[in-house]
């Protein structure tokens, strides 16, 4: 006869396995590589920052060369 229909382990997916480090809590493992939320956002306030700088040196040429 056929296979046992009644073994459904598995069924539904499994779990992923989390290295050591993860569990511990260093880092981010997140799956795609991305990177960890909180350096995400340091670099968006940093750019962020920058263009500001910019802008405001820019304004200052401007009041300046007049």
């Amino acid at each position: 006869m056929g296979k046992s229909r009644d073994n459904l382990l598995g069924l539904g997916g499994q779990r992923t396995s989390m290295s050591r480090g993860a569990m511990r809590g260093s880092g981010y493992s997140g799956k795609g590589g991305r990177p960890d939320p909180l350096e995400e956002k340091r670099e968006l306030l940093r750019k962020l920052k920058e263009k500001r700088d910019k802008e405001r040196e820019a304004q200052e040429g401007d009041e300046s060369g007049d």
